[in-house]
């Protein structure tokens, strides 16, 4: 399941795209009818045009599913691929503010529901998770450039390097600093 935006399902739409079958469906808000992307009926207007990622949610929204196509007989993505694809969208942006919120928008379910179905499914929340994967790139970056501390702060997400450093210190067991010193003087 890959991170989609609004242009490319549009164009998925525009050019019957079947790779794109299974990862959204579009609906037609005059015709109430719902569709996979590599529907053969005359695209719509995009003004007319709603996305969903499951057909549960269109049936939902009061969209019946198209007979040409039949969007409601293509399975809903498992617990995994959701998983996996808010795993990845943290991975792809961790140097920016992700809230749950935000990542629940991109993966397209409640925050709840995505914050439980997360924690089961990796063992950690997706706060944890943005945590683990900034730490590791700090870690990476210390011990690899000769970057200021503030500077590998701001290249791992964080605009305060106080907070990333309490942050570090609380992860690794040491300051950014002493790490640095430490890689240093055991290293080659």
């Amino acid at each position: 399941m890959s991170l989609l935006i609004d242009d490319e399902m549009w164009d998925a739409v525009n050019s019957c795209d079947s790779k794109y079958d299974g990862l959204f469906f579009y609906a037609v808000k005059t015709t109430k009818i719902f569709c996979r992307p590599s529907c053969k009926s005359r695209p719509p207007l995009r003004e007319n045009t709603v996305f969903f990622p499951v057909s549960s949610m269109a049936i939902k929204e009061g969209f019946r599913p198209c007979k040409r196509c039949r969007p409601d007989l293509i399975e809903a993505p498992n617990e995994d691929s959701i998983v996996e694809l808010a795993q990845k969208v943290i991975e792809e942006r961790y140097t920016y503010s992700i809230t749950l919120d935000t990542l629940a928008k991109e993966v397209w379910m409640s925050k709840y529901h995505l914050q439980r179905l997360f924690k089961k499914n990796t063992g950690l929340t997706p706060q944890e998770y943005l945590t683990k994967v900034r730490m590791l790139h700090s870690k990476h970056l210390i011990e690899n450039t000769n970057d200021s501390i503030t500077h590998i702060a701001h290249l791992s997400g964080y605009t305060s390097s106080a907070y990333f450093s309490e942050i570090f210190y609380r992860y690794f067991g040491c300051t950014p600093t002493d790490f640095r010193k430490r890689t240093r003087r055991d290293g080659p």
